[in-house]
């Protein structure tokens, strides 16, 4: 809802006085409509290794993926090992009797 020309007025009014009685304050709340990073990101020099760091660090995730499938895939996928006793009673002979 938009204001009326008499609340836009005496909205303007304020903001005059505020600014002359604290310049200080009243730039400090002039900073809250501005949407901006604070200095950390503000070259462009930041913003591209920054981007690069973000760039290395998803590459390495995804290669630490690949690196570490096969082995997760290996290791849960053998079959159970048998003793040397099972395998010969499998196939019929008795180690005992030398047959």
């Amino acid at each position: 809802m938009a204001l009326s020309m008499e609340e836009q007025r005496m909205l303007d009014e304020m903001e005059r006085a505020l600014a002359a009685e604290d310049p200080r304050l009243a730039a400090r709340l002039n900073a809250f409509g501005q949407q901006h990073l604070p200095g950390l990101f503000s070259s462009p020099r930041a913003k591209t290794i920054s981007g690069l760091l973000a760039l290395a660090l998803i590459a390495a995730v995804t290669v630490m993926m690949f690196v570490l499938s096969p082995y997760a895939r290996h290791h849960n996928s053998s079959p159970p090992r048998s003793t040397p006793s099972a395998a010969a009673r499998s196939t019929g002979s008795n180690p005992s009797t030398g047959s």
